[in-house]
C-alpha cells in the first residue's frame, strides 16, 4: 500500500488556523475539473471520428456518391461476367457501407432506419504537471458505444444522426493523494458531408463520482458536466491511394463541482468551472494494401479556462493551471465484410505527457 505523506508546513501556517488551506488535498475537485475537460477531448474526438466512419473514405475509390449508377452500355460487362458472380463479397459492394459498389449501391438508402453500431475503449496514461503542484500519474480508461441513423440526402450531402453512452473511471496519483474516479456520459452526434469537405457535432453529459483518499481520510464528492463539440474537416487528394485531412476541433465543457468538507475539516467551495478547447489537427491517410489502411495523426489540443474559482476556509486559493499539449498517433484499419476495426496508438507531449491508445470495432448494417 503507498503510504501518503505532506511535506512539512511552516510553522506560521500551523499556527494561523488555516493549517490545511492550500494543502494538496484541498485541490482534489480541481484536479478533477481539469481531468474532465482532458476526457471531454477524447471523448468527443473519439465520438466524432467513430460516427464519421472508416479513414478510408478520404480516398477516392472510397468516396460517398449521392447520385445514381451509371449503368454500363453493355450490361453483361456489369452484371454477366465473371468474376462478378461465383465469387465472394467484398466489403462495400453490396451498399454494406453507403458507398458505390457492384449492385448498384452508389445511392443514398434513405429507407434504412439505422446505419451502424460501434464500440471505442481508449486508454490515456499521462503523467500531469500543474503549476506550483506536484506531478500526478494519472491512469484513465474510456468505453464507448454508438449507434448511427440511417443516412439521408441534404442538398448535395449526405447526414448522419447518432447516439452514444460511455463509462470513464481511473486514477490520479502523487505521493500527497490518491483519486478515484468513475462515472458515465451520454451524447447524441449530427453529421453533414458534401463531397471531401464534413461538419460534425456533438452535445454530451455526464457525472463523476470521486473518493480522494490523503493522510487524514478519505474526501468523497462528486461532479457533472454538459459540453459539445464542433468538428470541420477537408480531405485533399494526393494521389489515388493518399490523402491529406486538415481538421478543426472545437469544444466547450461546463463543469459543476460539489462543495464538501474534507476529512481535515477544511470547507471546500467550488464554483463552477468552464473549459474551451480549441485543437488545429492534421492526418495523413495511406492505402496500405489488400484493403488495409492507415494514417499519421497530429493535433495540438488548446484550453481556455474560465471561472473554478475554489475558496477554502473563506480563503480564496491559487488556481490550478494546465498549459497546451500536443497528440501525435498512428491508426491502422481493415474491414472484413460490414466489420471494421482499427486501432490507434500514440502520445501526449507537454505538460499532460504519455503514452494513449485503444480500439474502435463498428459493425454496419
Amino acid at each position: 500500500m503507498k503510504t501518503y505523506k505532506f511535506a512539512i508546513l511552516p510553522s506560521a501556517l500551523l499556527l494561523c488556523g488555516t493549517a490545511h488551506a492550500f494543502a494538496p488535498h484541498t485541490y482534489a475537485n480541481s484536479i478533477t475539473a481539469h481531468n474532465i475537460a482532458a476526457l471531454q477531448h477524447s471523448i468527443t474526438s473519439t465520438a466524432i471520428q467513430s460516427f464519421d466512419g472508416s479513414i478510408s473514405l478520404a480516398l477516392p475509390h472510397r468516396q460517398y456518391t449521392s447520385g445514381a449508377p451509371t449503368i454500363s452500355k453493355n450490361t453483361s460487362d456489369q452484371y454477366g461476367r465473371a468474376p462478378m458472380y461465383g465469387t465472394m463479397s467484398i466489403y462495400g459492394e453490396y451498399n454494406d457501407d453507403s458507398r458505390a459498389g457492384r449492385n448498384g449501391g452508389d445511392t443514398i438508402n434513405a429507407d434504412a432506419a439505422l446505419n451502424s453500431i460501434w464500440f471505442n475503449w481508449q486508454h490515456l496514461g499521462d503523467d500531469i504537471n500543474f503549476n506550483n503542484f506536484e506531478n500526478l500519474e494519472s491512469d484513465f480508461n474510456t468505453f464507448t458505444m454508438g449507434l448511427a441513423g440511417g443516412r439521408a440526402k441534404m442538398g448535395n450531402g449526405i447526414s448522419e444522426w447518432g447516439i452514444y453512452v460511455g463509462y470513464a473511471g481511473g486514477d490520479h496519483e502523487n505521493n500527497n493523494i490518491k483519486i478515484n474516479s468513475h462515472g458515465g456520459y451520454f451524447g447524441v452526434y449530427n453529421g453533414f458531408d458534401w463531397d471531401r469537405f464534413s461538419i460534425s457535432t456533438t452535445i454530451n453529459g455526464g457525472a463523476f463520482s470521486n473518493s480522494a483518499d490523503t493522510l487524514f481520510g478519505t474526501d468523497d464528492y462528486s461532479n457533472f458536466w454538459v459540453g459539445g463539440a464542433i468538428n470541420a474537416k477537408y480531405d485533399i487528394i494526393l494521389d489515388s491511394q493518399t490523402a491529406l485531412r486538415p481538421e478543426l476541433h472545437a469544444g466547450y465543457t461546463w463543469i459543476q463541482s460539489e462543495d464538501y468538507t474534507s476529512a481535515s475539516g477544511a470547507i471546500i467551495d467550488n464554483d463552477a468551472f468552464s473549459m474551451f478547447e480549441l485543437t488545429p489537427g492534421l492526418r495523413l491517410i495511406r492505402h496500405i494494401g489488400a484493403d488495409w489502411y492507415g494514417s499519421l495523426n497530429a493535433k495540438y489540443v488548446v484550453f481556455f479556462a474560465n471561472g473554478g474559482d475554489m475558496v477554502v476556509n473563506n480563503i480564496k486559493a491559487p488556481e490550478l493551471n494546465e498549459t497546451n499539449f500536443f497528440e501525435y498517433s498512428i491508426t491502422i484499419e481493415k474491414s472484413v465484410y460490414n466489420l471494421n476495426i482499427s486501432g490507434n496508438i500514440g502520445r501526449h507531449e507537454g505538460p499532460r505527457d504519455g503514452w494513449i491508445g485503444g480500439l474502435n470495432i463498428k459493425y454496419i448494417f
